[in-house]
């Protein structure tokens, strides 16, 4: 998950928000704007994400509208690219299972090869993050020196400290809802400007074929309000709590074709 280096800060109606400059990235990953994107916030309509910020999640609370929130940590990720461990460490400690994110990190099969590009400057050959961490964690996405990891590594580490882990793609958000009702977090994967995108796709090492997208985050989801409609979940990339509609949320998903892990109590 791209960490940007140097995030614009606004304040706007009372409450500090970091501004989204990931998108730029996307021009220069892909040399165009053409992916097709969410309408999240718009002239015409309020902001479909909100910020806030706090240092642990509301007490587990389910009201009679049949909203539910989890407790969890709001934490910032530590390492520039590591957005997975510390989505993960959230979902975790809602569990009560604390392990840190550097931990987990550390636990990770990590493949710091770097890319073979093509004519067109974009990865044609690089590794396979459904099996390790792929690039230097310390590295910047726009320039391929580092990536991420999708949900198989981050289902092993989830067991390997105790929970029980469901990954897979094609989660829903009727499907991660109902995780939430049993006090599961769901850690989903999408794009850092929280839109949705075509994704591009380069060859791994051993010849499978990986979907990318410049700006992959991972987000633990926490909470969810059926009367507002919205999804809530920890922006680890800034360390703060952002709420979006479940249709803007769903259509970020789609990036990365609904992927996620849901993280529930082995016993």
């Amino acid at each position: 998950m791209i960490r940007l280096r140097r995030p614009a800060v606004a304040a706007v109606g009372g409450l500090v928000l970091a501004a989204a400059v990931a998108l730029p990235l996307w021009t220069l990953a892909a040399g165009t704007t053409s992916h097709a994107t969410t309408d999240i916030i718009s002239p015409a309509t309020p902001p479909a994400v909100t910020p806030t910020t706090s240092a642990q999640t509301a007490s587990p609370a389910s009201t009679d509208a049949g909203a539910v929130f989890l407790p969890g940590p709001i934490i910032k990720q530590d390492l520039a690219l590591d957005c997975e461990s510390a989505a993960l460490e959230v979902a975790l400690a809602v569990q009560h299972i604390e392990v840190p994110q550097d931990q987990i990190y550390a636990s990770l099969p990590q493949d710091a090869r770097p890319p073979e590009l093509g004519s067109n400057g974009l990865p044609a050959r690089w590794g396979d993050p459904f099996k390790t961490f792929v690039g230097d964690v310390n590295g910047y996405e726009p320039d391929f020196t580092g990536y991420g990891v999708y949900y198989p590594p981050i289902v092993a580490a989830a067991n390997r400290y105790g929970a029980n882990a469901d990954g897979h793609t094609g989660w829903t958000i009727a499907e991660i809802v109902a995780q939430l009702r049993l006090g599961n977090s769901v850690v989903v994967w999408l794009t850092s400007d929280f839109k949705a995108h075509v994704p591009r796709y380069w060859t791994a090492w051993d010849g499978a074929r990986i979907p990318w997208a410049v700006g992959e985050h991972a987000v633990p989801v926490i909470g969810y309000d059926p009367v507002r409609d919205t999804i809530t979940f920890v922006d680890v990339l800034y360390g703060i709590e952002r709420t979006m509609t479940t249709q803007a949320f769903a259509e970020a998903m789609t990036t990365f074709d609904g992927m996620g892990v849901a993280v529930s109590s082995a016993s």
